[in-house]
């Protein structure tokens, strides 16, 4: 029995130890517990203010780099506009583009305002009986090498070539930027002038003499052998020509209507990288020459970027129909007539895409719009303007 009472006195006295050990322990812990969220509560603050002061010091070398960098954009593109001006002035002055009034009619055409440039005058609509034969090589020409010089100064994209085998200029549309020949055969329209027998009522033709140095037509090479007396609109009949001289006159119509296409293709583009709307209601060589002119004037394209920037909010319009006016009511009357149907050009055109999403890039859309910021900007072009 005292055994049994030693015993428990002895287990009694160990569980007392035990309990006053975990409530030291539990008071130890608390103690811990404490001093960690006071410590993590330091450390959690420290890290607020070690960000705030990150963020903000970013923000400060950030902004002095992005205003550094902008500054240069600034600079870079004053100069560059500067240059741009000064080579498209002297393109217009190489190749200028004026109207002309013709008063009454004559054997070429009715009389009315023409385009020309360098002095030729360039044919009415599709029409290449509209204006003389020596006149119509030198336009087709000079414009040709107008839309040369203007597509590789001003960097535009196009999906068209110009060539010259042998007197006769060639212009074609390829698929791609990346395949630089014509995709078929019916895509390559040549940019003659025919021989004064070109469209001779007998069906007799110098186009089939394809080995001669000048192909059958007439160019700027040309000796001026070509007789004067050209066959009058109201001697040329088409229905009693031959097919051959048929064939080769509706080529020369789609070789017009090709370069007017390019030549609205340039606009189109020039016009929207100034962030300024196509002129409504004017032609398609008129509007080009308006172009140029804006190009090769610093006050004009400082104006125009200064104006698309302040009104960079608004809605982009879609480009103006009216550019691609093939300039009279005999283009319409040759592009529906049956002997043209739509060719490739047309219909693969990159601008031709309405209501489609500025983000596709399912085909060629390559008309950019550029987003400016908010704030108009000031060009400080130098003092040389």
């Amino acid at each position: 029995m005292d055994l049994h009472s030693e015993k428990l006195a002895k287990l009694r006295d160990k569980l007392e130890l035990q309990v006053e050990k975990l409530q030291k322990s539990k008071s130890t812990f608390r103690r811990l517990s404490s001093n960690l969220k006071e410590r993590f509560g330091i450390i959690e603050s420290t890290n607020v203010a070690l960000e705030k002061s990150r963020v903000r010091q970013l923000e400060n070398h950030y902004s002095d780099t992005i205003g550094n960098h902008y500054l240069v954009y600034i600079e870079l593109t004053s100069e560059r506009l500067y240059k741009q001006a000064l080579v498209m002035k002297q393109i217009c002055n190489l190749f200028p583009l004026s109207k002309v009034t013709v008063e009454g009619n004559n054997k070429y055409g009715s009389g009315g305002q023409y385009d020309q440039i360098c002095n030729a005058i360039l044919p009415q609509g599709l029409n290449p009986l509209s204006v003389p034969p020596k006149e119509l090589a030198a336009s087709l020409g000079y414009m040709v090498q107008l839309l040369n010089l203007v597509v590789h100064k001003l960097a535009v994209p196009a999906l068209h070539n110009f060539g010259f085998g042998g007197s006769c200029s060639r212009i074609w549309q390829r698929d791609s930027y990346w395949n630089s020949h014509p995709s078929s055969p019916s895509d390559e329209y040549p940019l003659f002038v025919p021989s004064h027998d070109y469209f001779s009522i007998e069906g007799k033709s110098s186009w089939t003499g394809r080995d001669t140095t000048n192909f059958g037509v007439t160019s700027l090479k040309s000796d001026g052998s070509v007789e004067e007396d050209y066959h009058d609109l109201d001697v040329v009949n088409l229905s009693s020509a031959s097919p051959q001289s048929v064939e080769t006159f509706r080529n020369v119509q789609r070789g017009i209507a090709h370069i007017k296409q390019n030549v609205a293709h340039l606009t189109v583009y020039g016009y929207s990288s100034l962030s300024m709307e196509v002129p409504s209601g004017a032609l398609t060589f008129e509007t080009f020459a308006k172009l140029l002119n804006t190009l090769s004037s610093i006050k004009e394209v400082q104006s125009a970027l200064s104006l698309g920037f302040s009104n960079s909010n608004k809605q982009r319009h879609e480009p103006n129909k009216s550019v691609w006016n093939l300039n009279s009511s005999s283009s319409s009357t040759m592009l529906n007539s049956s002997h043209i149907q739509p060719t490739s050009w047309n219909n693969k055109s990159y601008y031709n895409v309405p209501n489609r999403d500025p983000s596709s890039i399912d085909e060629w859309n390559l008309v950019e719009y550029p987003h400016f910021s908010h704030q108009a900007l000031k060009f400080n072009f130098p003092n040389k303007y």
